[in-house]
């Protein structure tokens, strides 16, 4: 009797494939990072994968203060934050608060503020409810709270009508229902319903919400404060998750609280806040430097840029009729193929006419929503985005072609 193929078996052989036929798993040839580009396989391809919205990565105030901080404090500060923190925190956590309006702990990156922050917010006797796109990241810290007897539920994407029919069904049963979802969803780039999220928690006393609003932040929201707290500020029963690696440009997390207590509470009995490393003097420097640049006037023409790239992206998308999977408010974009192997010959293509893109297909999205997902930063230039969008639709008959899906199934 034949043994089932595992999920790591199922996914290492996905990713080993993609290696294989140059999909994933690159490393850049680059001696020096201009934003735009990226050389691979001695080739300059125009780059339409990277998530640093805005282009503070090479921002000469972030540059000194990376530099200054390292001059002062080190690499490195080994230390974890249960006894020690770094001189530096004490500025950027006095900045985000500025920023962010609530009670700020910087983590050492979001993956790891999930992992601090869902154990010791969500306890037995509380139910989870999950948007299904929501970051793998989030899934993964509710797995733990799983572990600890408290029940999870998987919900289709956006179902606002199911969801409150859940929370209305478990209200009877749980002390608190915590939805958790992400702000901007990574993959296809659409905007969660954060009005209707903000009346359902009016409307459930149980009810907790807590976002993930990574790709979010900087490039929209007063200060760049992201898309979620722009919509609703952090309230009650509100927790907001979100980077300081993508349009921030620095490094690290943040977790922003309703109340001091609940502040308290994660940063004393997080596993990452006890057991993890810190963020490191390099990037809290880098950090307080961007946060200086979010706090002032300048975010705003920063942000009017990165929106004007994706009107433009947008208008043209339509223009092409290409098959998007919304029309995108955010600088994320994705173009449904359907098929894996018209993912990767989509993507294989637009190498070849000198641009990199990420080549989605399981587990990143089901088997069926395959396609292309790309992003827009202040690098690119709006011939760029026009050559892009060009490239696309010439490559796109043949890349949904059926007798070219099924002579390129034998390759794979």
């Amino acid at each position: 009797m034949a043994i089932k193929s595992s999920w790591v078996t199922d996914f290492d052989e996905i990713i080993t494939a993609g290696a294989h036929h140059g999909l994933a798993q690159h490393t850049t040839e680059d001696a020096f990072y201009n934003g735009r580009t990226i050389c691979l396989n001695g080739r300059h391809l125009v780059n339409f994968a990277l998530c640093s919205y805005l282009g503070l990565e090479l921002d000469k105030r972030l540059r000194q203060g990376t530099i200054d901080a390292v001059m002062r404090f080190g690499t490195q500060f080994a230390v974890s934050r249960a006894y020690l923190s770094a001189t530096p925190y004490q500025e950027l956590e006095s900045l985000l608060e500025q920023l962010f309006e609530g009670h700020v702990l910087v983590t050492p990156t979001t993956t790891l503020g999930h992992i601090a922050a869902l154990p010791v917010l969500i306890q037995k006797g509380d139910a989870i409810l999950i948007d299904q796109m929501a970051h793998n990241s989030v899934q993964t810290a509710a797995k733990l709270v799983q572990m600890q007897g408290v029940p999870v539920e998987i919900l289709p994407h956006g179902n606002l009508e199911f969801l409150e029919e859940r929370v209305s069904a478990l209200s009877s049963e749980y002390n608190h229902i915590w939805y958790l979802t992400d702000g901007i969803y990574s993959m296809f780039g659409d905007l969660a319903p954060v009005d209707a999220l903000g009346a359902l928690l009016q409307r459930y006393e149980q009810l907790h919400l807590y976002f993930d609003d990574a790709h979010g932040m900087s490039w929209t929201g007063k200060h760049g404060r992201g898309y979620v707290l722009d919509k609703m500020p952090i309230q009650e029963r509100m927790v907001v998750a979100t980077s300081l690696c993508k349009g921030f440009a620095a490094g690290g997390g943040v977790l922003i609280f309703p109340s001091a207590s609940m502040h308290r509470q994660v940063k004393n009995c997080g596993g990452p806040m006890i057991f993890s490393g810190p963020m490191q003097p390099p990037m809290l420097g880098a950090a307080i430097a961007s946060a200086r640049i979010h706090l002032s006037p300048e975010i705003e023409r920063l942000q009017k840029e990165i929106k004007d790239r994706i009107s433009l992206c947008n208008l043209l998308l339509k223009e092409y009729n290409l098959p998007s999977a919304t029309s995108s408010q955010s600088p994320i974009f994705y173009i449904k193929l359907g098929h894996p192997i018209a993912a990767g010959y989509m993507a294989k293509r637009l190498q070849d006419e000198g641009f990199y893109t990420n080549h989605a297909v399981y587990p990143a999205v089901s088997h069926r929503k395959s396609g292309i997902r790309f992003t827009l930063t202040r690098h690119l230039a709006a011939e760029d985005i026009h050559s892009f969008v060009k490239a696309v639709a010439r490559n796109l008959p043949l890349a949904q072609d059926k007798e070219t899906i099924k002579m390129l199934s034998q390759e794979y």
